[in-house]
């Protein structure tokens, strides 16, 4: 009997769980990476806006509440390690940057997007970002 209540409990809580998706857990397993963004799919400036907003979390996932000074102290492997992880950040920033061009839509300048479901996320994140120091 025993036996049974946990399996209905845990069966309840990974049901739970897994249809919380506003959860902190739910969020980072659903997290989007600037990896998944295929240049070649995004057809409008919603599309760039979105791209951008998911580079932007992934930086500040990176940098944490660290400010660029802060950065600039950590120890020559730290920083190798950092490196690692937003050089390829910067590459798809820089691809699609320059395919957003042409919907009038670029990381730092994206005010044509102000009606795309994902600026305000993007907005939140470039702020918080140029506060820590970083452009």
């Amino acid at each position: 009997k025993n036996y049974v209540m946990k399996k209905i409990f845990l069966l309840i809580f990974l049901g739970l769980f897994l249809n919380s998706c506003n959860s902190y857990l739910g969020k980072k397993l659903s997290k989007k990476s600037a990896e998944d963004i295929d240049v070649e799919k995004i057809e409008d400036a919603c599309d760039c806006v979105e791209a951008f907003e998911i580079i932007s979390a992934n930086f500040l996932d990176i940098f944490g509440n660290k400010t660029r000074e802060e950065m600039n102290e950590l120890s020559d492997d730290k920083k190798e390690m950092l490196q690692k992880k937003v050089d390829p950040l910067f590459e798809k920033r820089d691809e699609v940057n320059q395919h957003c061009r042409k919907f009038g839509i670029s990381y730092k300048r994206f005010t044509n997007g102000q009606e795309c479901s994902s600026y305000k996320g993007l907005s939140k994140n470039s702020n918080k970002l140029k506060e820590q120091g970083f452009k």
